[in-house]
């Protein structure tokens, strides 16, 4: 970090209907890095869209990442259980507990490398946690080495492999659970 960004106010908040577009400006970001990277994940029509966007709004389970004013991230926490985690191969999960899944993480290129996704990640843990979860589950794409090596580094574990119902919807899927 240079001295500037020392003094940057970094925050997490629940994500609010007026927030859309900047959402979907940050999304569009992560999904051309996606691309750039060659990952087959977010393409094609597959992953987050206006829709899904102003649902988890809806729901109250969209998060932003703000830095100085600006979103710059977007994440879930779903409540709501995920059929494509009931089939997983190549492992199984540690508990079959009530869960939240963490989905659609995603921050914007120009922060990247300040370590602010392991801050969102930690702040959507600590959020799970606060509504009473333990057993927090998130999945990516298995040649997402960055995004895995976050997953990691924030305490979860490798647990398998599922596979979305998208084109190339294979996924790595892990666990954490957290004590009470």
């Amino acid at each position: 970090m240079n001295k500037e960004e020392i003094f940057m106010l970094y925050y997490v908040r629940k994500a609010k209907a007026e927030d859309l577009e900047t959402i979907l400006l940050v999304i569009e970001d992560g999904r051309n890095t996606l691309n750039q990277q060659n990952i087959p994940q977010w393409r094609n029509n597959d992953g987050p869209n206006r829709k899904i966007i102003i649902e988890d709004i809806h729901l109250e389970e969209g998060y932003v990442l703000i830095e100085d004013n600006e979103i710059v991230g977007y994440g879930t926490i779903t409540k709501k259980e995920q059929a494509s985690y009931d089939e997983i191969t190549n492992g199984d999960w540690l508990a079959s507990t009530y869960y939240v899944s963490l989905h659609r993480v995603v921050i914007h290129s120009k922060i990247k490398q300040r370590g602010m996704s392991q801050f969102f990640l930690g702040h959507l843990i600590s959020f799970s946690k606060e509504q009473g979860f333990n057993d927090i589950r998130i999945d990516t794409h298995p040649i997402n080495s960055r995004m895995r090596k976050v997953i990691e580094k924030a305490g979860f574990s490798y647990r398998g492999d599922i596979i979305l119902p998208v084109e190339n919807g294979e996924r790595e899927a892990f666990q954490i659970l957290l004590e009470n």
